[in-house]
This record gives C-alpha cells, sequence and structure tokens, in this order.
C-alpha cells in the first residue's frame, strides 16, 4: 500500500469527516461502541487551550473516491501551565491497514521530528495489548514502536469495558449495598456544570486524583484545577459536542468527599460513554462512596443515554479497590495498556 505522511488539515471537511470515522473504526474493535461528532463538534477537540497545544498528524493511503483516505494519525500534545517537560504523544493506525509500516513511518517522519522541536526531554504515550499478552514482549508492536520512541514501560492498566443498559435490579441491590455503610452522606448529581459554589472544592478533588493516582513508575506533575481551568474544559467540552454526567458526594458537614464523572458524546448514533475519574477523599474513605457514586451515574444512563451500549475505563493494575466495584458492576477486560515514558536521545 502506497501512503505518505502530513499534517491533518482542520480546516478541510474531508480530513475531519475520515479523522471522525478512523475514530470509529478504532473504538468499534477495541471497545465495541464508538462516537458521533459534527465537523464542527471533533474541530473543537483538536483546538488549542491555554492549558495545552495539539498538533496532529496523518497518514494518507492511495487516493478513493473524494480524496484520499486517511489509514493513520499521530498526535503531539504539549502541556503549558504544569508538566512543562514533558511532551505527550499519541499514534493509531486504522485497523483494516495494520501490518504495514504506517506506525513506523509516522513514528519516524511525524513523531520524532516534532519530540525534537518541542525541546522537551521527557516523552510519554499509551500502546494497547491484549487482555492476555506480555507487556514485555519485545516483539508487540507497541513495545516495538516504544523502541523507536526510547520509552518503556512505566505502568500497566487495564481497560474494562460494560455493557449497557444495565439491569434495574443489579443497580438495587448495589445501591442497598453502599446504603450499608454510607450514613449520613449524601449522593448529588450535575448536569454538565459545577455549581460556583463548589469550583473551588471541586478543583481539590480534581487534584487529588491525579496525585492518588496508583501509576507506578510515571512521572507527573499533579495540574492545580482552578476554577478558571474548570471552567474552560467545561466550555471546550460542550463546544465538542461531550456532556458530562457528575455525581458529587456530600460530606455530614457539606463539604465534598469525592466525586464520579460519566462522559458522554451528545449526536445521536453514539453508543459508548467513557467512565472518567472517580475519588473518594482520603479522611472520608471506608463509608462505599465509590459504589455509591457509580451507582448513581450508572442509573442516570439508562435515564439520559438509552442509545449507549457499552461504557469503558481504565484502571492501573495496583488499584485494587477501584477494580473491585467495576467488577460488582459487570465490567470485563477489554485488553490492557502500557504506559511508556522515557527521556530518549533523538
Amino acid at each position: 500500500m502506497h501512503f505518505s505522511i502530513r499534517p491533518l488539515d482542520i480546516t478541510s471537511d474531508l480530513d475531519i469527516a475520515q479523522s471522525i470515522a478512523h475514530d470509529a473504526a478504532l473504538d468499534e474493535v477495541a471497545h465495541g461502541g464508538s462516537e458521533t461528532s459534527t465537523l464542527e463538534q471533533y474541530r473543537a477537540s483538536l483546538a488549542d487551550t491555554p492549558y495545552w497545544r495539539v498538533r496532529c498528524w496523518v497518514a494518507v493511503g492511495e487516493p478513493m473516491e473524494g480524496g484520499e483516505m486517511i489509514v493513520g494519525r499521530a498526535t503531539v500534545l504539549l502541556p503549558q501551565q504544569d508538566n512543562l517537560e514533558t511532551v505527550s504523544v499519541d499514534l493509531s493506525v486504522h485497523p483494516a491497514h495494520r501490518g504495514r509500516g504506517i506506525g513506523t513511518a509516522l513514528v519516524q517522519e511525524a513523531l520524532v521530528p516534532a519530540i525534537r522541536e518541542s525541546g522537551r526531554g521527557l516523552v510519554e504515550a499509551y500502546g494497547q495489548i491484549s487482555a492476555d499478552g506480555d507487556p514485555d514482549d519485545p516483539a508487540d508492536p507497541v513495545n516495538r514502536l516504544a523502541r523507536r520512541l526510547g520509552v518503556s514501560r512505566k505502568n500497566l492498566a487495564v481497560c474494562r469495558t460494560l455493557a449497557l443498559p444495565l439491569p434495574e435490579e443489579l443497580l438495587d441491590a448495589l445501591e442497598t449495598e453502599a446504603e450499608e455503610k454510607i450514613g449520613a452522606y449524601r449522593i448529588e448529581l450535575w448536569d454538565d456544570e459545577i455549581p460556583a459554589e463548589h469550583l473551588s472544592p471541586y478543583g481539590v478533588l480534581m487534584r487529588q486524583i491525579e496525585l492518588d493516582e496508583p501509576d507506578e513508575e510515571v512521572e507527573h506533575e499533579a495540574a492545580e484545577y482552578t476554577p478558571e481551568r474548570l471552567r474552560i474544559a467545561e466550555r471546550r467540552r460542550r463546544s465538542s459536542g461531550t456532556r458530562a454526567l457528575i455525581a458529587v458526594a456530600i460530606a455530614p458537614d457539606g463539604s465534598l468527599a469525592g466525586n464520579s464523572e460519566v462522559h458522554i458524546q451528545r449526536t445521536a448514533g453514539t453508543t459508548i460513554g467513557w467512565q472518567e475519574n472517580t475519588l473518594v477523599m482520603p479522611e472520608h474513605r471506608g463509608h462505599r462512596l465509590g459504589l455509591a457514586l457509580k451507582v448513581a451515574t450508572h442509573r442516570l444512563l439508562r435515564e439520559q443515554a438509552p442509545g449507549l451500549r457499552v461504557l469503558a475505563t481504565w484502571n492501573s493494575h495496583v488499584n485494587p479497590w477501584m477494580i473491585a466495584i467495576n467488577q460488582k458492576l459487570g465490567y470485563e477486560i477489554a485488553y490492557r495498556e502500557l504506559a511508556l515514558q522515557g527521556r530518549p536521545q533523538l
């Protein structure tokens, strides 16, 4: 197959439409569901913010009717407020075109030059291996590309997926289990926006998630989630068509004890949602709040997103507490994910 590497043209409707199709193909194979976006929503998802810059390249194959076909993509994300030594890279090849050297070409012609140009020393990336694969197998495509980038495994996570909708009786049983320990705590639901009075304490929760993340040897500076940063994230999320279903645990004294978020694409035809962060603050643990929070968001999905057929989430393999909750809900392992970092001499 003949292909070439070039920057993604964000002004091109064809490039954006094919990028949407590329992502859908990847998600259907990996997770069993996919998102639908409008052209403008997808463009908004690639926009820079005060907190990061995004650059993309595509591998394009032989011309088809209407133009070239995107068969691979490379992305570079440059944090702008924290982790200023880090350049985060991503690489994907269309499932129908793997094994043809596309990934290698994207590394050599797009990612390596971009890393050099960034002037940053710490490179990070993520890669998928099968559920029963050997994370240290040197012949695995992820590890082969990692060697070309000069990065190596620092953490092992597991992606789990959940078939939707969940049976009402399962949610009822898990809610009853959580109520045995929840005491005077209560769960509150927010639709896509953090109430103004909770912005600052919610930022503390978000920072604690990064501080507590059991990510083994990964180097990462926890961000400061100011009210401005949270509002910018909300606006960007809405412009890209994403809705956040948020559950928070309220302590007896009225403070925020924990949170959980599920993100879903608003556009009709979307069949997958994303279980994002779930956290209980250290001083409030032991009351089954994590279970209560997840039951609340998963019950809300039955009402608010009946078209979803799958929910995906990730956990480090050294996070048995959240894994246990996910197993109660019925999540099953889809694949494992390697967190890769290094300081290459490129």
